[in-house]
């Protein structure tokens, strides 16, 4: 059975991420890599910097067209500035930038929402980022 298509938007990004340095996308198995990334799922509690993608439901935009939506969640060791330098690396890569990722007929790629995370009782911080990818449907 073919993969969903939020699947095959957030393998793409997880690799995107991959090259651009964010993450470490290791498929398989093994142990879970500090600053790993994970496309759906849980957040793994035994590593302090980890990325996780979870697809959100895609929004229909006409009858041929759809945006389909990816929360970034990533937690950092260190104060909230190092989260936030995170997330403005992830706008370098996505933000506002076309044909990004080359995946699903993506043509537009934007920020749509972010939210600052306070560091938690083992001083790591968190950025929640929304993106939205206008693309086609499959």
């Amino acid at each position: 059975m073919a993969d969903a298509p939020e699947t095959i938007l957030n393998r793409a990004l997880a690799r995107l991420l991959h090259d651009a340095g964010l993450a470490i996308y290791a498929t398989g198995p093994g142990p879970i890599p500090e600053r790993g990334i994970r496309i759906d799922g849980v957040m793994p509690t035994g590593v302090n910097e980890f990325t996780l993608l979870t697809p959100l439901q895609p929004v229909s935009d006409g009858r041929a067209n759809v945006i389909y939506r990816t929360q970034f969640y990533t937690r950092r060791a260190g104060s909230p500035l190092v989260a936030r330098a995170w997330a403005a690396g992830l706008r370098g890569v996505l933000d506002q930038v076309e044909y990004t990722p080359n995946v699903l007929g993506i043509s537009w790629a934007q920020e749509f929402s972010a939210l600052d995370f306070e560091p938690d009782s083992q001083g790591r911080s968190a950025v929640a980022a929304t993106y939205t990818f206008r693309g086609r449907r499959p």
